[in-house]
């Protein structure tokens, strides 16, 4: 009996944070940041690793501040939490403006072909990598590359949970009543919780994308540009909003 009645008063808890999670995934910052990481080289598959990259470094970095809050008793210095809210708004201040670099790199034109009588054009890209016959690397270059893609998002994810470790540690104290597994276990579906949303909102996101490069590739650079243009616009709200 006492076994049920632990695991019935889990339940709220589980369904709490699991909610939480969800919804705090979808933080404009949060979003924006996934965003402009994916548009510059976009394919599906890209665009879920660095949903899952980001995910594991936000949840990550809970996890280990709420052991050492409740484990070690100590706390994440409000100075550091500080520093990395304003560091969010630079962040996307900075991917905003490395997108554009990127797109001047990557120059839309217009390509026809003749097969006998019939013209064929569309739109390409060119100096894209992720376009076939462009750039080649070896694989040791190109693995390196893709490592070194996936570090991104984990860091910007790390970033995002110092910033915001503080609202989703608040509730924990309540919660857990003391106890370190509940704690723990609280933080880890929260954490489930963000990466589901996440993954849906970039599985939305890299479908829309393919789409528009596949069939409407002019609309597909305007949505380029106004997604690094907003990346711009709330990293500087959210620096004036922290400093």
């Amino acid at each position: 009996m006492l076994g049920m009645d632990v695991a019935t008063s889990l339940i709220p808890m589980i369904v709490l944070g699991f909610s939480l999670g969800l919804m705090h995934a979808l933080d404009a910052d949060h979003v924006m940041a996934v965003s402009v990481l994916s548009t510059s080289k976009p394919s599906l598959f890209r665009t879920l690793r660095f949903c899952a990259n980001w995910a594991l470094g936000h949840g990550g970095v809970l996890l280990i501040s709420g052991a050492l809050l409740f484990g070690l008793g100590l706390t994440i210095p409000e100075q550091l939490q500080q520093l990395a809210e304003s560091s969010v708004g630079l962040l996307l201040i900075f991917l905003g403006l490395l997108c554009f670099w990127r797109f001047r790199q990557q120059r839309l034109r217009l390509v026809e072909h003749r097969h006998g009588e019939v013209v064929h054009s569309h739109w390409h890209i060119e100096g894209d990598v992720t376009q076939k016959g462009h750039l080649h690397n070896d694989g040791k270059e190109q693995g390196k590359h893709q490592k070194s893609e996936g570090h991104a998002p984990v860091m910007v994810g790390v970033l995002h949970g110092l910033a915001g470790s503080a609202p989703a540690l608040a509730l924990i104290p309540a919660i857990a009543q003391g106890q370190l597994v509940t704690a723990m276990v609280y933080l880890a579906v929260f954490s489930l919780g963000v990466m589901l949303s996440m993954l849906v909102f970039g599985l939305g996101f890299g479908v829309v994308q393919q789409q528009l490069q596949q069939k409407y590739l002019k609309v597909f650079e305007w949505n380029r540009h106004l997604i690094a243009a907003s990346s711009v616009v709330i990293g500087s709200y959210w620096l004036s909003q922290t400093v």
